[in-house]
């Protein structure tokens, strides 16, 4: 499988209870404390990183 590192390609995952992001390059949505992430911005998240080309 051919490996595209000039775009993002995160996945949204549901885990310990909250949706969180996270993409091949390293990058992932952040967990700060108690605060629980819906979908909704999970998927936001996931698609302001695809949207940012790698450096």
């Amino acid at each position: 499988m051919h490996r595209d590192i000039a775009h993002h390609h995160p996945r949204v995952l549901r885990r310990w209870g909250e949706w969180v992001w996270v993409c091949e390059c390293g990058g992932a949505s952040h967990r700060v404390g108690t605060t629980h992430v819906g979908w909704r911005a999970a998927v936001v998240g996931a698609l302001a990183h695809s949207a940012s080309l790698a450096a």
